[in-house]
């Protein structure tokens, strides 16, 4: 089976859900095939790996968690807010590019752990928020940048947001 046969086979389950085909029919790649008992048929399923995201898994309309890691999103959330945000008595939104170093000392002088560990976290925290539209950021870019999203935080919520961000550890930051 061929990349354009794969791809049609993937668009299908996308908009339809899993196919049923005949028993002995194709096989495209990444698809899980599930005979029915009697034989008469077989389902294809796509196969995802089990880190896939909510994106992939929405996209695919398969069931995903609500929030991944709370916890550690609002944390990136926030060293993104305290590097990006240069002048908290101003407008939160555009806010300045961020290095990613810079935010992932931020990050780790929040989270206070293993390097390795806040490493992953922060990355993960990162492609959820982009994702949602919350950052910009593209991966292979070495900068990260707030997103539209917090534009729409009302006046209260970013009086709160100034107070903590008061307290949040600097480090990385250029004085």
């Amino acid at each position: 089976m061929n990349q354009t046969d794969t791809a049609l086979w993937w668009a299908r389950a996308r908009a339809a859900g899993p196919q049923r085909i005949p028993p002995g029919g194709p096989a495209p790649a990444g698809m899980l095939r599930l005979a029915e008992p009697d034989g008469s048929g077989t389902w294809l399923l796509p196969v995802l790996p089990d880190n896939a995201s909510a994106a992939v898994l929405d996209e695919l309309g398969l069931p995903g968690h609500i929030l991944e890691h709370p916890n550690d999103t609002a944390r990136v959330l926030a060293a993104c807010v305290r590097c990006c945000w240069t002048d908290p008595a101003g407008p939160l939104w555009p806010g300045a590019a961020a290095p990613w170093e810079q935010v992932a000392a931020a990050f780790t002088a929040i989270v206070i752990r293993d390097e390795a560990v806040s490493h992953r976290a922060l990355l993960a925290g990162v492609r959820r928020l982009a994702r949602s539209g919350w950052l910009l950021w593209d991966e292979g870019a070495p900068v990260i940048r707030l997103g539209p999203r917090v534009a729409a935080w009302n006046a209260a919520q970013l009086s709160t947001l100034r107070e903590m961000y008061r307290s949040m550890p600097a480090a990385g930051l250029s004085a």
